[in-house]
């Protein structure tokens, strides 16, 4: 008798979990495309200076009455889009009184914190949780947006919704996976995945026909730049990721960078020297990674009267023996072949 009493105890210990996980609301992403149509046909890219808009939908299953709360949804972005001024979130919901409306989202301010995001904004709860996501750079931003309008929500409906991102794509050309993340006011950030959700577009999306060489998200490379934008009295952390691929550089005992630097004046000021001042620092014994900052005016003796346009350079091993470039990245990532003079990994100063 003791061990059926058990049994019954342990089956509806279990139904009791299976009814509380059943009767929780969640949050469902259906779709999410950034597929932009031009000239007729769906592409996954936009030109420079005109607007793309990424579309989302999704639905909700409510098996408990919920108060009134606002929808949020976040997007992931270059820095440079400056989505927060410039870009514009619209949608539609079944929640609405008038299902077909067309309705604003607007930015959440910094001081508006998510229920229980331990003190840390949106962007912040977003980017310590999914940083930048399937991209490989870091000069990226979480922008938070959440309904002008709260609703609420009652045991049994299912409604959709669908929203719009329409942004400025700005003047660089460049390529990244966009990034989205749903949920609500009245969870702001809780434990579990049931009312929030996050997505990366397995496309990788481009702008073309801007300014400048491509800033490529979405690929690892050789060499990184940080700040990738930059005025020529600015420090800059320059990085040979030695790891993406196997490599002779990589097993040098020193690694220093070489390059030449091009004014507007039209003079260039080359440095070839192994030195201190040239040699890179690995970030750790366990990383073939390695990295120098520099001031470029020093770096390459450029007088402070002159502007540097831009720099080329490589890296290189004491005796010049190898060197790792422009030439070799693409051979990487694109299958191009390397041809017998290198050609240099390039950086372009921004005006001021």
């Amino acid at each position: 008798m003791k061990k059926i009493m058990k049994i019954k105890k342990s089956y509806f210990a279990m139904l009791a979990a299976i009814v509380a996980f059943v009767v929780t609301g969640c949050v469902y992403i259906d779709s999410f495309s950034v597929m932009q149509v031009i000239d007729g046909k769906e592409v996954s890219y936009a030109y420079a200076n005109t607007e793309a808009t990424f579309t989302l939908t999704g639905h909700i299953e409510c098996h408990e009455d919920h108060p009134a709360a606002n929808f949020v949804v976040g997007y992931l972005v270059p820095k440079s889009w400056k989505l927060a001024e410039t870009g514009k979130v619209t949608y539609k919901c079944d929640l609405a009184e008038d299902h077909d409306a067309i309705l604003h989202m607007s930015v959440i301010p910094a001081s508006s914190l998510p229920k229980n995001g331990g003190g840390r904004t949106w962007a912040e709860c977003l980017t310590q949780e999914y940083g930048v996501g399937t991209n490989v750079l870091d000069d990226m931003e979480w922008v938070v947006f959440q309904t002008d309008d709260a609703y609420a929500i009652i045991n049994n409906q299912f409604p959709t919704y669908t929203i719009w991102l329409t942004v400025n794509v700005g003047e660089k050309n460049l390529k990244f996976h966009p990034g989205v993340f749903v949920n609500h006011t009245d969870d702001g950030f809780g434990g579990g995945t049931d009312h929030k959700k996050v997505q990366f577009a397995p496309e990788c999306f481009e702008v073309v026909g801007g300014k400048g060489d491509v800033i490529d998200f979405c690929n690892k490379h050789y060499n990184t730049a940080s700040p990738m934008s930059a005025l020529q009295n600015d420090l800059l952390t320059l990085t040979f990721n030695g790891s993406i691929a196997e490599n002779q550089l990589t097993k040098a005992d020193a690694i220093y960078i070489n390059g030449v630097a091009y004014t507007a004046s039209g003079n260039k000021y080359e440095v070839t020297e192994k030195s201190a001042k040239t040699k890179l620092i690995r970030e750790n014994a366990y990383s073939d990674n390695y990295s120098i900052t520099v001031w470029p005016v020093a770096l390459f003796n450029v007088p402070v009267t002159e502007q540097i346009e831009y720099f080329e350079y490589y890296f290189t091993n004491a005796d010049g023996s190898v060197i790792i470039s422009q030439s070799d990245d693409d051979f990487e990532n694109f299958g191009t072949e390397i041809p017998a003079i290198k050609v240099p990994f390039k950086f372009a100063f921004e005006c001021e």
